[in-house]
């Protein structure tokens, strides 16, 4: 069966055309190319100032790896 859409190639595809209209940029330049891009994005608005907390890195039980 054949796939309608085939998401992994859409981002590859994406990513080498954002690769080209970058090229020759700055990182600052880059940078602020996506932030205004995402100038007025509803999602981006409500999200923007939102602090994600860091991990909890549990230490995992080397003896029961051993086997």
């Amino acid at each position: 069966m054949a796939k309608a859409f085939d998401a992994v190639a859409w981002m590859r595809q994406r990513r080498a055309e954002l690769d080209r209209e970058n090229e020759g940029l700055t990182w600052s330049e880059r940078s602020r190319r996506t932030l205004d891009a995402l100038d007025g994005d509803p999602l981006w608005e409500r999200l923007k100032t939102r602090v994600a907390k860091p991990p909890v890195l549990v230490p995992r039980d080397e003896t029961a790896q051993r086997g």
